[in-house]
Protein backbone atom coordinates (compact mmCIF):
# COMPACT_ATOMS: atom_id res chain seq x y z
CA UNK A 1 0.00 0.00 0.00
CA UNK A 2 2.73 2.34 1.23
CA UNK A 3 4.68 1.79 -2.23
CA UNK A 4 1.54 2.08 -4.25
CA UNK A 5 0.83 5.56 -2.68
CA UNK A 6 4.44 6.59 -3.45
CA UNK A 7 4.23 5.60 -6.94
CA UNK A 8 0.69 7.95 -7.37
CA UNK A 9 2.77 10.85 -5.16
CA UNK A 10 5.30 10.45 -8.17
CA UNK A 11 3.28 10.51 -11.16
CA UNK A 12 1.20 13.14 -9.53
CA UNK A 13 4.64 15.72 -9.19
CA UNK A 14 5.92 14.65 -12.78
CA UNK A 15 2.58 15.66 -14.24
CA UNK A 16 2.22 18.64 -12.08
CA UNK A 17 5.78 19.76 -13.40
CA UNK A 18 5.05 19.07 -17.00
CA UNK A 19 2.33 21.16 -16.73
CA UNK A 20 3.80 24.01 -16.01
CA UNK A 21 6.96 23.83 -17.89
CA UNK A 22 4.35 24.00 -20.57
CA UNK A 23 2.38 27.03 -19.98
CA UNK A 24 5.88 28.82 -19.24
CA UNK A 25 6.82 28.09 -22.55
CA UNK A 26 3.62 29.02 -24.03
CA UNK A 27 3.62 32.26 -22.29
CA UNK A 28 7.24 32.76 -23.37
CA UNK A 29 6.80 32.19 -26.98
CA UNK A 30 3.34 34.58 -26.80
CA UNK A 31 5.93 37.23 -25.17
CA UNK A 32 9.01 37.78 -27.63
CA UNK A 33 10.44 40.53 -25.24
CA UNK A 34 10.86 37.66 -22.64
CA UNK A 35 12.98 35.43 -24.99
CA UNK A 36 15.26 38.63 -26.21
CA UNK A 37 15.63 39.38 -22.45
CA UNK A 38 16.59 35.40 -21.58
CA UNK A 39 19.16 35.23 -24.60
CA UNK A 40 21.03 38.57 -23.24
CA UNK A 41 20.23 40.40 -26.28
CA UNK A 42 19.39 44.57 -25.49
CA UNK A 43 17.88 46.30 -28.13
CA UNK A 44 16.90 49.12 -28.39
CA UNK A 45 13.19 50.06 -29.12
CA UNK A 46 12.05 51.91 -32.40
CA UNK A 47 11.25 55.64 -31.56
CA UNK A 48 8.64 57.77 -33.16
CA UNK A 49 9.78 59.99 -35.84
CA UNK A 50 9.70 63.82 -35.52
CA UNK A 51 10.63 66.29 -37.99
CA UNK A 52 12.30 69.63 -37.29
CA UNK A 53 13.53 72.10 -39.72
CA UNK A 54 13.63 69.34 -42.24
CA UNK A 55 15.28 66.95 -39.72
CA UNK A 56 14.25 63.82 -37.56
CA UNK A 57 14.73 64.57 -34.14
CA UNK A 58 13.09 62.47 -31.72
CA UNK A 59 11.65 63.63 -28.73
CA UNK A 60 13.26 61.20 -26.04
CA UNK A 61 16.45 61.79 -26.81
CA UNK A 62 19.22 63.96 -25.26
CA UNK A 63 21.47 66.60 -27.83
CA UNK A 64 25.14 67.83 -28.00
CA UNK A 65 25.44 70.46 -29.79
CA UNK A 66 28.01 68.46 -32.10
CA UNK A 67 24.97 66.09 -33.23
CA UNK A 68 25.23 63.41 -31.45
CA UNK A 69 22.74 62.32 -29.46
CA UNK A 70 22.34 60.27 -25.81
CA UNK A 71 19.67 57.81 -24.98
CA UNK A 72 18.89 56.73 -21.12
CA UNK A 73 18.87 52.86 -21.54
CA UNK A 74 18.86 52.56 -17.09
CA UNK A 75 19.59 55.03 -14.09
CA UNK A 76 23.44 54.78 -15.44
CA UNK A 77 23.66 53.76 -19.24
CA UNK A 78 22.97 55.54 -22.50
CA UNK A 79 23.07 54.37 -25.90
CA UNK A 80 25.34 56.94 -28.05
CA UNK A 81 24.22 57.98 -32.03
CA UNK A 82 25.27 60.69 -34.73
CA UNK A 83 22.07 63.00 -35.45
CA UNK A 84 20.34 63.46 -38.50
CA UNK A 85 22.02 66.82 -39.19
CA UNK A 86 25.62 65.08 -38.57
CA UNK A 87 24.52 62.26 -41.05
CA UNK A 88 23.34 64.76 -43.75
CA UNK A 89 26.41 66.64 -43.50
CA UNK A 90 28.75 63.53 -43.35
CA UNK A 91 27.27 61.28 -46.16
CA UNK A 92 26.85 57.75 -45.62
CA UNK A 93 29.74 56.38 -43.84
CA UNK A 94 31.93 53.68 -45.28
CA UNK A 95 33.98 53.12 -42.05
CA UNK A 96 33.32 53.68 -38.97
CA UNK A 97 35.66 53.94 -35.63
CA UNK A 98 34.31 53.69 -32.35
CA UNK A 99 36.51 53.48 -28.43
CA UNK A 100 36.81 49.77 -27.35
CA UNK A 101 35.06 48.37 -24.52
CA UNK A 102 36.78 50.07 -21.46
CA UNK A 103 37.55 53.10 -22.43
CA UNK A 104 36.74 56.55 -21.17
CA UNK A 105 35.01 58.97 -22.72
CA UNK A 106 34.82 62.68 -22.13
CA UNK A 107 31.18 65.01 -22.29
CA UNK A 108 32.11 67.04 -25.83
CA UNK A 109 35.67 64.72 -26.47
CA UNK A 110 36.22 62.67 -29.00
CA UNK A 111 34.07 59.95 -29.26
CA UNK A 112 34.18 58.15 -32.93
CA UNK A 113 35.02 58.97 -36.42
CA UNK A 114 33.19 58.13 -39.51
CA UNK A 115 34.53 57.41 -42.51
CA UNK A 116 33.39 58.37 -46.08
CA UNK A 117 34.78 57.96 -49.53
CA UNK A 118 38.19 58.71 -47.94
CA UNK A 119 37.19 61.65 -45.62
CA UNK A 120 37.22 61.36 -42.08
CA UNK A 121 34.91 63.09 -39.70
CA UNK A 122 35.10 62.91 -35.95
CA UNK A 123 32.24 63.24 -33.70
CA UNK A 124 32.16 64.11 -30.12
CA UNK A 125 30.79 62.10 -27.08
CA UNK A 126 27.43 63.59 -25.18
CA UNK A 127 28.48 61.80 -21.94
CA UNK A 128 31.62 61.05 -20.06
CA UNK A 129 31.75 57.33 -19.09
CA UNK A 130 33.24 54.18 -19.50
CA UNK A 131 32.38 52.38 -22.67
CA UNK A 132 30.30 49.45 -22.06
CA UNK A 133 29.39 48.09 -25.09
CA UNK A 134 30.11 48.72 -28.80
CA UNK A 135 27.58 48.21 -31.92
CA UNK A 136 29.14 44.76 -33.27
CA UNK A 137 26.65 45.38 -36.45
CA UNK A 138 28.96 48.52 -37.57
CA UNK A 139 32.01 46.07 -38.25
CA UNK A 140 30.23 44.60 -41.17
CA UNK A 141 27.84 47.74 -41.92
CA UNK A 142 29.33 50.43 -41.17
CA UNK A 143 26.35 52.46 -42.94
CA UNK A 144 23.97 51.50 -40.58
CA UNK A 145 25.37 54.43 -38.35
CA UNK A 146 24.07 57.33 -41.08
CA UNK A 147 21.64 55.04 -42.87
CA UNK A 148 19.42 54.25 -39.30
CA UNK A 149 21.34 56.93 -37.14
CA UNK A 150 17.92 56.51 -34.32
CA UNK A 151 17.93 52.73 -34.69
CA UNK A 152 20.30 50.27 -35.46
CA UNK A 153 23.14 52.35 -36.61
CA UNK A 154 24.06 53.32 -32.64
CA UNK A 155 27.84 53.78 -31.77
CA UNK A 156 27.77 52.64 -28.40
CA UNK A 157 26.58 52.58 -24.93
CA UNK A 158 28.47 54.54 -21.92
CA UNK A 159 27.99 53.54 -18.47
CA UNK A 160 28.25 56.72 -16.46
CA UNK A 161 28.43 57.74 -12.82
CA UNK A 162 26.47 60.74 -12.48
CA UNK A 163 24.05 60.45 -15.33
CA UNK A 164 21.60 63.54 -14.24
CA UNK A 165 24.61 66.23 -14.87
CA UNK A 166 25.02 64.87 -17.97
CA UNK A 167 21.99 65.32 -19.19
CA UNK A 168 22.09 68.41 -17.63
CA UNK A 169 24.58 69.85 -20.32
CA UNK A 170 22.25 68.54 -23.10
CA UNK A 171 19.44 69.71 -25.14
CA UNK A 172 15.70 68.23 -25.34
CA UNK A 173 12.33 69.70 -26.08
CA UNK A 174 12.30 73.25 -26.97
CA UNK A 175 15.52 73.91 -26.45
CA UNK A 176 16.66 71.36 -29.02
CA UNK A 177 14.62 72.37 -31.31
CA UNK A 178 15.36 75.76 -31.66
CA UNK A 179 19.20 74.69 -32.15
CA UNK A 180 17.83 72.53 -34.64
CA UNK A 181 16.60 75.39 -36.66
CA UNK A 182 19.32 77.61 -36.11
CA UNK A 183 21.63 74.71 -37.18
CA UNK A 184 20.08 74.27 -40.38
CA UNK A 185 19.78 78.34 -41.18
CA UNK A 186 23.82 78.31 -40.64
CA UNK A 187 24.20 75.59 -42.71
CA UNK A 188 22.62 77.20 -45.58
CA UNK A 189 23.93 80.29 -45.41
CA UNK A 190 27.42 78.85 -45.70
CA UNK A 191 26.18 76.75 -48.67
CA UNK A 192 24.89 79.47 -50.33
CA UNK A 193 28.59 80.51 -50.39
CA UNK A 194 29.20 77.18 -51.99
CA UNK A 195 28.20 75.59 -55.36
CA UNK A 196 25.57 75.83 -56.11
CA UNK A 197 25.17 72.48 -56.67
CA UNK A 198 24.33 71.65 -52.86
CA UNK A 199 21.08 73.53 -53.14
CA UNK A 200 18.01 72.63 -55.20
CA UNK A 201 15.73 74.89 -56.59
CA UNK A 202 14.00 77.51 -54.14
CA UNK A 203 17.34 77.20 -51.82
CA UNK A 204 16.57 73.64 -50.11
CA UNK A 205 19.34 71.77 -49.10
CA UNK A 206 20.02 69.07 -51.50
CA UNK A 207 19.91 65.71 -49.69
CA UNK A 208 23.63 64.82 -51.12
CA UNK A 209 24.92 67.93 -51.03
CA UNK A 210 27.77 66.71 -49.28
CA UNK A 211 28.96 64.19 -51.85
CA UNK A 212 29.61 68.09 -54.29
CA UNK A 213 31.23 69.89 -51.81
CA UNK A 214 35.06 70.07 -52.29
CA UNK A 215 37.18 68.15 -49.59
CA UNK A 216 38.25 71.23 -47.92
CA UNK A 217 34.71 72.95 -47.76
CA UNK A 218 33.56 69.62 -46.20
CA UNK A 219 36.33 69.31 -43.62
CA UNK A 220 35.72 72.91 -42.76
CA UNK A 221 31.60 72.47 -42.17
CA UNK A 222 32.54 69.39 -40.51
CA UNK A 223 34.43 70.81 -37.85
CA UNK A 224 32.16 73.64 -37.71
CA UNK A 225 28.98 72.03 -36.88
CA UNK A 226 30.40 68.72 -35.13
CA UNK A 227 32.81 70.57 -32.90
CA UNK A 228 35.79 68.81 -33.98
Amino acid sequence: MTALLMVLTFVFFVGLDYLLSRRKGVATAANPAAVVAKSGLDPIPALEPVWVAGYQMPEQLHYHRGHTWARVLSADTVAIGVDDFARRLVGRAKAVEVPEVGAWVRQGGPGARLGVNGRQAGVVAPVEGEVVEVNQELVENPGLATDDPYGRGWLYKVRTGNLPANLRNLLNGSLAQRWMEDAREQLEMRLMALSGSVLQDGGEIASDFSDHLEDNDWKVLAERFLLT
